[in-house]
């Protein structure tokens, strides 16, 4: 009853065009959930990605979910995770990306899931680490290890949206701490990939240790 009064007065709304959904919806209308802007990447080594990746920093495969563009449909959703407190979005998108991914050879030798770390100035200003419902739900999925205690982000950089690809990497350097020595399979969650700065400066810190594998999901 209280649930349909406070529907009534504060309906849920698609997050892509703003129309108004049903209580059993989640985030999207269909017309908006039919138009997602999936890249179909299968977790492997034989994706743009990938290649992209491994061309800066040795990984096993990588994949991601949805294109990535100025105003579009992923980019809202993005946006609502990150500023509007709607971190049980990741969650949702991990189911996703599994659903579509579930039977690739390369997830059964993942043995943990970690989320890259936020440094402790923007976790007490935003209250939460946007990714860690999607690493959280994906170690879920893939029955392995949630793992939020082998990296700390110690350097808190500004944004650096206005910097090209090769200065982003290079203000990356020693931003994240390796905080143990085990050796294990990762899989390294993040929320959008542009230059890759980020999973450079991760993976670099992960494989100071020998026999580590690394798998990246934007």
């Amino acid at each position: 009853m209280w649930q349909t009064f406070l529907s009534s007065l504060f309906p849920l709304r698609c997050f892509g065009c703003g129309l108004i959904i049903p209580t059993h919806q989640k985030y999207l209308c269909e017309k908006c959930l039919g138009r997602m802007p999936y890249t179909h990447w299968r977790l492997d080594s034989e994706n743009c990605m990938y290649e992209k990746i491994n061309s800066l920093v040795n990984i096993e495969s990588a994949s991601a979910l949805l294109f990535f563009d100025k105003d579009n449909l992923t980019q809202k959703l993005i946006h609502f995770l990150k500023y509007k407190n709607y971190p049980e979005l990741g969650a949702w998108m991990a189911d996703l990306w599994f659903e579509n991914n579930k039977n690739q050879t390369f997830l059964k030798d993942i043995k943990s899931v970690v989320p890259v770390p936020i440094h402790r100035k923007r976790l007490k200003l935003r209250g939460y680490n946007q990714v860690v419902p999607c690493a959280q739900r994906l170690a879920h999925l893939l029955n392995c290890e949630y793992n939020n205690s082998t990296l700390e982000r110690t350097l808190h950089k500004k944004s650096q949206t206005t910097l090209n690809k090769f200065d982003r990497i290079a203000k990356m350097k020693n931003t994240f701490t390796r905080i143990n020595n085990n050796s294990s399979h990762y899989l390294i969650v993040d929320d959008v990939f542009t230059t890759g700065s980020t999973i450079v400066s991760c993976a670099e810190e992960l494989l100071k240790i020998p026999n580590q594998k690394l798998v990246f999901l934007p």
